[in-house]
């Protein structure tokens, strides 16, 4: 028999199936999945090889993507494009023949005649969000939303964006008026504050200790970016012991943000959504260094103060990598630094990203006057081309969270000329009207 087939086989004859032949036996099962209200739920008659597994019967229906959840890189993270939401803890949940899986789905071999289930969002994973959160920081902020402690948020800083609908105490302020003062005289009023060594955050300790804080999140990358961790310990400080545990948080990088995401996770209660935050963090950037790269590369200055000037480094750089551009004057191991106009000149980027520090869209347009009313600025090959855009500073590029991925996804189709993802992500500079998308 078995030279019958060779034989068959190097004729170009396929052999007939036979009832013994494992390769062509074939299984029956039905498959029911549960999309928990995004999307209707469908119910399918599924035919699969005998030793199929129970992720084979789903592949054979959906579009199934893979990936560590829980316990191993082969869980299912994704049935047609619907996945985890640590936010809300829905997950992908199976069944047989209505009760819980015994092992993992992929693994699990379907003998015929089962009921395979799965249900979004269908339970929710073991956490704990008893803790109280004191945020200084507005990434730590939209850290802690993103792993699902929202509840957990007692007070925040004055620059942080609150859950929406949640009103929050305000526990620091500073005499910065990032509102309404120009770039040149923050800058002038931050220099004088460095030099007296003056505060420049105020710190409501009083409130601070009346909220009793179990969790405090500062930042240690920037001293006049918010307040220190010095700053914080004091006032987290009764009857000479410490009531609240500090987390500082000092990204350098995209994976540095993705571990504070685990971090914050694990000091919440959290750790699994924090886990399955920062993988699908991760995810959005290896899916964007997957894609082909513009050739050449365009060249791209990021600047995120215009009076004086100053080039972004470190994750914004790597930002600009990630979206298929090179980065001009600062790499993404370097920090974000003051440089002249002539070096500006010199490097002469093919387009030009406005992404103003803390600052939106609407506030940096505010500033555009400190670039345009410079002889150097129209000498721009990337200002000649109208290649020179305003972006969300604050939430897409200077706030190292979640939500620097939307920012380099942005500077993906920004670099390939596609359409914006988001609703009025961008401004492209000197033309007739404002264009968003």
């Amino acid at each position: 028999m078995l030279r019958h087939v060779l034989i068959l086989a190097t004729a170009g004859i396929a052999p007939a199936a036979t009832a013994q032949s494992p390769q062509t036996e074939r299984v029956r099962v039905q498959l029911r999945v549960d999309f928990g209200g995004v999307k209707p739920a469908v119910e399918r008659t599924v035919d699969v090889a005998r030793g199929a597994t129970v992720v084979d019967v789903t592949k054979a229906a959906f579009l199934v993507d893979q990936d560590w959840l829980c316990c191993s890189k082969e869980d299912v993270w994704a049935i047609d494009n619907v996945g985890p939401d640590a936010r809300l803890d829905r997950y992908w949940f199976w069944t047989i023949d209505g009760k819980g899986g015994p092992n993992l789905p992929a693994k699990h071999v379907v003998e015929g005649g089962e009921t395979i289930g799965w249900k979004y969002g269908e339970g929710k994973l073991p956490e704990n969000i008893e803790a109280r959160v004191v945020s200084l920081l507005p990434a730590a902020t939209e850290i802690v939303i993103a792993v699902g402690g929202e509840k957990s948020l007692v007070g925040l800083s004055h620059l942080c964006r609150p859950p929406e609908g949640a009103q929050l105490p305000r526990v620091m302020g500073t005499s910065i008026d990032s509102d309404n003062w120009s770039m040149r005289r923050i800058d002038d009023e931050l220099k004088a504050a460095m030099k007296s060594g003056a505060q420049l955050y105020a710190l409501d300790e009083e409130r601070i200790r009346a909220l009793k804080p179990t969790l405090v999140l500062s930042q240690g990358l920037c001293p006049v970016c918010a307040v220190t961790p010095e700053q914080v310990a004091p006032a987290l400080e009764k009857h000479g012991e410490q009531c609240a545990k500090l987390v500082v948080l000092s990204p350098h990088s995209i994976s540095d943000i993705a571990q504070n995401l685990r971090d914050v996770g694990d000091a919440l209660g959290r750790k699994s959504a924090g886990q399955v935050a920062a993988r699908a963090f991760e995810r959005r950037f290896e899916a964007l260094r997957a894609r082909p790269a513009p050739h050449p590369r365009p060249r791209v200055a990021v600047i995120e103060w215009f009076d004086p000037l100053w080039i972004s480094g470190e994750w914004i750089a790597e930002m600009v990598e990630v979206a298929g551009g090179a980065p001009l004057l600062v790499g993404a191991t370097e920090a974000s630094k003051r440089v002249e106009w002539s070096a500006l000149i010199a490097a002469d980027p093919d387009l030009i990203v406005l992404a103003a520090c803390s600052m939106s869209i609407a506030r940096t347009e505010r500033e555009l006057s400190l670039l345009s009313s410079r002889p150097e600025w129209a000498q721009l090959r990337a200002v000649k081309a109208g290649e020179v855009y305003v972006l969300d500073g604050e939430r897409h590029f200077s706030t190292p969270g979640p939500g620097i991925a939307d920012g380099a996804e942005l500077l993906s189709k920004l670099l390939r000329k596609s359409p914006a993802p988001f609703e009025g992500a961008w401004r492209r500079v000197g033309t007739p009207e404002a264009t968003t998308r």
